[in-house]
């Protein structure tokens, strides 16, 4: 990561509940639980209490329809940091004491108004931050919500969906927690690249159920890979379209598909796996993103606040990828 440079990852963020019927908050209704946990300095324990992960600043645009995180991580794993300066024959080492760790903060940017036609999704731009994965902002979004729902017993209830009265002679009510997924979008050098390339095999992957395998009980069962066979006289015009079609088709049965082919007037060969029911690519260098250069003045590992100069550059990047 260099202090001039920031890359931006897109995603999808859906907002879902795992109960049937139940009713899906908004991301304007989520907003003020973000903005609550963050004015209260709620923390959440990652890594076996190891990292503590937390919203160190946050700001909303209401006029475009947006949010701006800054999700910071104290790591207390991560080596001492070292600073030297070999002609002054200096050398200093930073040494972590007790609770303290390196901390990692990224910009996330959150779409408050939904994609076109996509109830529930809202475009989602991350900063890439080395020692912050992306699925751990996921789970800190997540575990906010979580924590409102124990936190407030009258908040995400919704009119049972089979009617009815309660003991009170009320309309019934019932309750679930949402939660946060996260789902890369696909790089146009991914799509163009299948379109454009030759698919030298594809095969459908479906998770088992761990069992071991007789006469050796050091190996075990845990999917399955169904090959596929291609007829390369009979692929159609836009083969990334179809293709997404066929695998959604049977994601019922295989969760993951993945496909090998030759880079177009390349030797190279790549090998990406996608998942079947959304078409996500499961491997980061193939997911939708965009970088940020000759960043003025320079940026640190994390910050206290969302850095203004950071921010100005990545908001019409993260502007033009919504669809609202």
């Amino acid at each position: 990561m260099q202090n001039n440079r920031r890359q931006f990852y897109i995603f999808d963020l859906e907002l879902a509940a795992r109960k049937a019927g139940a009713t899906i908050p908004t991301m304007n209704e989520i907003v003020p639980i973000l903005l609550k946990m963050k004015n209260a300095g709620r923390t959440y324990p990652v890594r076996s209490n190891t990292a503590t992960m937390l919203i160190g600043d946050m700001a909303e645009d209401a006029a475009q329809q947006f949010i701006t995180l800054l999700v910071r991580m104290s790591d207390t794993t991560t080596p001492n940091s070292v600073y030297s300066d070999p002609a002054a024959g200096r050398f200093d080492e930073h040494v972590k004491v007790g609770t303290v760790g390196s901390d990692f903060g990224c910009h996330v940017l959150i779409s408050t108004a939904p994609e076109q036609n996509q109830p529930n999704i809202y475009t989602c731009a991350i900063e890439r931050v080395p020692g912050l994965p992306f699925d751990l902002v996921r789970r800190l979004l997540s575990k906010f919500l979580n924590f409102e729902y124990h936190d407030d017993a009258t908040f995400f209830s919704y009119l049972h969906p089979a009617g009815g009265l309660d003991a009170n002679n009320e309309p019934r009510r019932d309750r679930c927690c949402p939660h946060v997924e996260l789902r890369g979008r696909p790089s146009d050098t991914l799509i163009n690249d299948i379109n454009a390339g030759r698919i030298s095999s594809m095969s459908l992957i479906k998770a088992e159920q761990v069992t071991p395998i007789a006469g050796a009980p050091y190996l075990t069962k845990s999917e399955s890979e169904l090959k596929l066979g291609i007829d390369h006289n009979n692929l159609p015009a836009n083969l990334w379209a179809s293709l997404r079609q066929a695998i959604r088709q049977n994601a019922q049965t295989y969760n993951t598909a993945q496909i090998k082919y030759r880079v177009p007037n390349s030797k190279r060969t790549v090998t990406v796996k996608i998942d079947a029911a959304t078409g996500a690519p499961l491997t980061e260098m193939y997911v939708l993103s965009f970088e940020l250069n000759n960043i003025y003045p320079f940026l640190a590992q994390s910050a206290m606040q969302i850095v203004p100069h950071l921010h100005d550059l990545a908001v019409p990047q993260f502007l033009a990828h919504r669809t609202i």
